[in-house]
């Protein structure tokens, strides 16, 4: 494994021996899923506060908005450089650094009098999980070897991931309707003060055993490109039509080509090309980008059919995503000890099916406005599908990978999944404009189904395209 050791401290290869459920991969396991939860919360914490914030803070219609988009456009456009940074500068020290960057964010986030300092602590906030969530998977790659142990963390990364963003927006509720909405952001000092202790005292300090220099060229195009595209989809108050996003977004296509033309140049390229040459990484990244859009999509139409067309509370949105949180973990757990029997592909064709299956029930029994008949069981079904996919979908994409390129492909995953994510809800909204809008339900009909049809494409890129032989599927299982 090309991973150089900086100090004396145990790792989770030297401690396989004496089995998985050691301390010491204990402490690096649980270490690591703080700090992935303590950025998935934080991306719906707020979002139930948002009225509360505009009127305290004195936000406008059109400034709000950008108390979610200032954290987004700063975390999606800089995840491919948190991740290479972590490989050339070492990862445990970017984690560090990002979690301690987010942490002191936070605090200023909640004591904000001013809509400008809220705004710019958000984006700073984006910046932390931009260097945290892509040293967080690349950890796990350098830290579990393939087989049981990574896929067993691959597991439960992925229910933290997507549970995350569903405890946000529980815990934000309660936070709100509580002692104030400053403590939504005051919550992640302790947690955040805490992944530090432990990254410092149980994480080995690991990076590409050759460290060329950082690609300058490769890393500003990328990231501009990056940064262009994500605010194009997030600047939902121009219409497509607008020389602004028009123009950012063939500005962002220019510099993509011209990224790719310097990094075919580059003896240490900011993003080696190669890995795209892996037909399984090509294909786990496609389906990624696609279980975004299908996940995001879930999340966002769910929260406003049950709060516009069924009339939730803020509190009691949260408390009804409870089944889809519970359902999830246990799932999540039956694929780790099952897939050594189903096989990797399968199991991931598995979960994309339930998680299409929920779309289209939720899309054909919108018209119900009922919670028990419209979003429980497409709720429970939804869980099963977010359970059985992330672990799959991840070992696919980083099995045979080199170390020294983990923060590159950690990196790329979490993007595809975000940008999948951020296209995905921008051409559904744009969709259920055309049909008449959100007012009544035949928009949210449109929406979920259209999102099921997504489900039903990465199965299909999930058949036609990943190829995991037999002895793989076993030996990785």
């Amino acid at each position: 494994m090309t991973t150089s050791t900086a100090d004396g401290r145990p790792t989770a290869e030297d401690s396989s021996a004496q089995g998985p459920r050691s301390l010491v991969v204990r402490l690096i396991l649980v270490t690591l899923l703080m700090a992935e939860l303590l950025i998935q919360v934080d991306q719906t914490i707020v979002n139930v506060a948002l009225p509360f914030i505009q009127r305290d803070l004195d936000f406008t219609e059109s400034g709000l908005p950008w108390v979610v988009n200032a954290y987004g456009l700063l975390y999606g456009g800089l995840l491919p450089l948190g991740g290479r940074i972590g490989d050339l500068f070492g990862r445990r020290r970017v984690l560090v650094t990002g979690v301690t960057i987010f942490t002191v964010a936070s605090v200023v986030c909640g004591f904000s009098t001013d809509p400008t300092v809220m705004v710019i602590a958000r984006a700073v906030q984006g910046l932390g999980g931009a260097l945290t969530a892509p040293v967080v998977l690349s950890l796990i790659i350098t830290s579990f070897a393939e087989g049981p142990e990574r896929q067993r963390a691959f597991a439960l990364w992925g229910s933290t991931q997507a549970a995350g963003a569903l405890f946000g927006l529980l815990v934000g509720g309660l936070l709100t309707s509580g002692p104030g909405w400053e403590f939504s952001f005051f919550a992640a000092v302790p947690i955040g003060a805490l992944v530090v202790v432990l990254a410092m005292t149980t994480l080995k300090e690991s990076r590409a055993e050759q460290r060329p220099s950082l690609d300058v060229a490769g890393a500003v195009t990328i990231t501009a490109a990056l940064l262009m595209t994500v605010f194009v989809f997030l600047d939902t108050q121009r219409p497509w039509t607008s020389p602004l996003r028009g123009g950012l977004l063939v500005l962002a296509a220019v510099l993509l080509g011209v990224f790719l033309l310097v990094e075919r140049r580059q003896a240490h390229p900011f993003l080696p090309l190669h890995v795209f040459r892996r037909r399984n990484t090509s294909g786990a990244l496609g389906i990624m980008m696609i279980f975004g859009a299908t996940q995001m999509s879930y999340f966002f139409f769910v929260t406003l059919y049950l709060q516009e067309i069924l009339g939730f509370s803020a509190l009691q949105t949260g408390l009804a995503y409870l089944p889809l949180i519970a359902t999830l973990l246990v799932f999540a757990q039956i694929c780790m000890k099952t897939v050594a029997r189903v096989g990797l592909t399968r199991m991931l064709m598995t979960g994309l099916f339930c998680l299409g299956l929920g779309m289209g029930w939720l899309g054909l029994a919108a018209s119900s406005t009922s919670f028990v008949a419209t979003v429980l069981g497409p709720t429970i079904i939804s869980g099963i599908g977010l359970g059985l996919t992330m672990m799959p979908a991840g070992t696919i994409a980083t099995s045979g990978v080199d170390p020294a390129d983990a923060g590159a492909v950690s990196g790329l995953f979490n993007t595809a999944i975000l940008v999948g994510g951020s296209l995905g809800l921008a051409v559904l909204t744009t969709v259920t404009q055309a049909v008449g809008g959100l007012d009544g339900t035949h928009g949210y009909t449109v929406a979920f189904l259209c999102s099921a049809g997504l489900a039903a494409a990465a199965i299909l890129i999930a058949a036609l395209v990943v190829r995991v032989p037999a002895p793989a599927e076993a030996d990785a299982a």
